[in-house]
């Protein structure tokens, strides 16, 4: 796992555009740049549900050998990321495309990519009441928008290859049956707390297409007040 004050250093200096505050980082954010360590043989990257671009242009500072490309479905935080690409000076390494990913076999071969990261919805759309379009798009989904994300990696991935993801656990059931139908194995696990005394947060993990039982549970990880 990478260093949290080498990520929250570099996520501090990110210069970001961004639509709303709801598309800001968050430690959502920042945990899965921290548990994405990516292997030697991981250089075409691909981030599936983008945003802003804040987690793909952080690993591409991190790790300078490889190429990452986003896809967002919502076109502002696109947009922004685009912006954020010039703006951290990232041209030749870094790409976004604004579409669903469901249409993933528009850009991409089967089986081209070394690594999938993500950070899909957490919420079902019946648990968060926001008025705010763009919020609810960004952290909402229902089971066959969470499906989308485990067609598309399985499509992208070469065999015994990961996905590396953060996800809420109150859905992690469901999260997990879609990674067994789609033929993915969890391999290992981080729990994210806010406090040492508190309920588990967020986790992270990663998932291996065709991989064996083999999990790894890390050490609890304790979300600072990054103030991102």
């Amino acid at each position: 796992m990478i260093n949290f004050d080498i990520i929250e250093d570099i996520f501090r200096n990110l210069k970001l555009c961004s639509p709303g505050k709801y598309h800001l980082p968050t430690h959502g954010s920042t945990f899965l740049a921290q548990i994405s360590d990516l292997l030697k043989n991981e250089k075409n990257i691909v981030e599936l549900g983008s945003g802003i671009g804040n987690v793909s242009i952080a690993l591409a500072k991190i790790y300078e050998d490889i190429k990452i490309t986003g896809i967002e479905i919502q076109k502002e935080p696109f947009e922004c990321s685009l912006e954020n690409i010039k703006s951290n000076n990232l041209l030749n390494r870094v790409d976004f495309i604004n579409d669903d990913i469901k249409n993933i076999e528009k850009y991409f071969k089967r089986e081209s990519i070394d690594c999938v990261i993500t950070n899909p919805p957490h919420y079902s759309d019946k648990s968060l009441i926001s008025p705010y379009e763009d919020r609810k798009t960004a952290r909402t989904f229902d089971i066959n928008d969470l499906e989308k994300f485990f067609y598309a990696a399985n499509y992208l991935l070469k065999n015994k290859k990961r996905m590396i993801f953060v996800y809420h656990p109150v859905h992690f059931e469901s999260f997990l049956k879609l990674a067994w139908k789609y033929k993915f194995s969890l391999q290992e696990m981080f729990l994210g707390y806010g406090k040492k005394n508190g309920e588990c947060q967020l986790i992270g993990g990663i998932l291996r297409k065709n991989g064996g039982e083999n999990l790894k549970i890390h050490p609890p990880v304790f979300f600072k007040n990054s103030g991102l």
